[in-house]
């Protein structure tokens, strides 16, 4: 079910059925299981479309006021651009995954994300679940290192694979992500892309799984006295997943750039292989790895890109010479 297909009314309307908002927040919901102070926090939709996680987040929200799950600490959850999941587009006026800022902007998103930054400041773990705009054969995480962010991916094992980067280096310049955001406060903060935007089973399999193992792992981190998951023992950790990074990012600075059909995120390209549609400027990869975030915008009857075009088209990712805490170890911050 795509999420142009998937109403998200009813699942809005049990979370908020449940009159437990954090802050004052519309379509969130908190719980303090009053044994431990940790507090873990639950994103889903911040882009609107992304709709997969939606019956996931409800549900475990659901299942904690009925009892049936219990979890000793706080746990808060929210959906983050509800009103573009009614209207199931990624947005309505700007991007709130980007928006995470002191600004004096109002469009919708920057109100909805001062709002969301009154859970998000007193989180000390936060998930945030999204799926991609393209097919991909699996679900994988994208973050920066840090040694307490390792620890959460072996711990929830989530994903076979891991695009990250260096500390502190931004997904994207100039803006503020919900995770960074979370981040810059010293905390930890990672985002699951689960699967292709659309409802699915398989999406909500997924996050239902990864809710739980956090809240599993919270409780024992609070028993033991223990900072992040990769600081003790008790619990299984996985293996750590593929580690990749991007090599390479294209920008969008022609209109008419387009790519050739296919590119679906980790799709493998070569050094030189010809990215383009044929008949627009040409595009080829530099170097070999794999596609990520490969663009397909609504175009205007001469082919340009619709504004507001994205700042990047496509991007390369290449595997990790070495494991990331050999890499990055030395610049991280916490």
């Amino acid at each position: 079910m795509t999420a142009s297909t998937f109403d998200p009314r009813p699942w809005f309307d049990r979370l908020t059925a449940l009159g437990r908002p954090v802050s004052g927040v519309p379509l969130s919901a908190g719980f303090d299981g009053g044994v431990h102070d940790m507090h873990i926090v639950f994103g889903a939709m911040v882009h609107g479309n992304e709709v997969g996680p939606l019956p996931a987040l409800v549900e475990l929200a659901e299942a904690i006021a009925s009892g049936t799950l219990r979890f000793g600490g706080r746990v808060s959850l929210f959906v983050g651009n509800p009103e573009a999941g009614l209207r199931g587009v990624r947005l309505l006026e700007a991007d709130l995954n980007r928006v995470f800022v002191d600004s004096e902007l109002d469009t919708l998103e920057h109100r909805r994300a001062r709002m969301l930054r009154r859970i998000l400041d007193r989180a000390d773990v936060f998930i945030d679940f999204h799926q991609t705009n393209g097919p991909t054969p699996t679900a994988f995480y994208i973050f920066p290192w840090s040694e307490a962010g390792e620890g959460w991916v072996r711990a929830l094992d989530a994903a076979p694979r891991w695009v990250t980067r260096a500390p502190g280096a931004s997904f994207s310049p100039g803006t503020c992500c919900a995770d960074e955001y979370v981040r810059n406060r010293g905390k930890v903060a990672l985002t699951v892309e689960v699967s292709q935007a659309g409802a699915s089973p398989g999406a909500a399999r997924l996050t239902r799984r990864t809710m739980e193992r956090a809240l599993q792992w919270c409780d024992h981190l609070a028993q033991h006295g223990m900072p992040h998951p990769g600081a003790t023992a008790g619990l299984p950790l996985a293996p750590l997943p593929q580690c990749l990074t991007t090599a390479f990012a294209q920008r969008f600075t022609d209109p008419y750039f387009s790519m050739r059909p296919g590119l679906d995120n980790f799709a493998p390209v070569e050094a030189g292989e010809l990215l383009s549609l044929p008949g627009t400027p040409a595009l080829s990869s530099p170097l070999s790895g794999w596609m990520m975030m490969a663009k397909y915008p609504v175009r205007d009857e001469a082919g340009a890109c619709v504004a507001p075009r994205p700042g990047e088209i496509y991007r390369v990712l290449q595997e990790l010479p070495c494991p990331p805490a050999e890499l990055y170890a030395v610049q991280d911050v916490r």
